[in-house]
């Protein structure tokens, strides 16, 4: 099972949104992940369990650094471009968490 973080600048409104995309994503595609979603400033508190990042290029610079793949959008509510990136980097690096 993946731990995937979406990241956004206050931890309510997009991430909760892409929260809810992810989630989607993954039971669409039979990828077995936990999902959560939090502002910058607290991932720290979720990175050392985190498999993937999920956030826009401008967040990504205020992240501490991690293990974590990145997967970065300039629009996180696009579910298109979303699935597109999520499933590639999974497939790409945890190709065994995809069905």
């Amino acid at each position: 099972m993946l731990n995937i973080l979406c990241v956004c600048h206050n931890g309510m409104g997009t991430s909760m949104l892409m929260k809810i995309n992810v989630n989607n994503i993954c039971m669409e595609n039979g990828i077995s992940a936990t999902v959560e979603a939090c502002a910058h400033g607290e991932a720290l508190g979720f990175l050392m369990t985190t498999d993937i990042v999920l956030t826009s290029p401008d967040i990504l610079e205020m992240l501490p650094p991690t293990d974590a793949k990145i997967v970065t959008t300039l629009n996180l509510m696009d579910k298109a471009e979303v699935t597109r990136l999520l499933v590639d980097c999974i497939k790409e690096n945890f190709p065994n968490e995809i069905g």
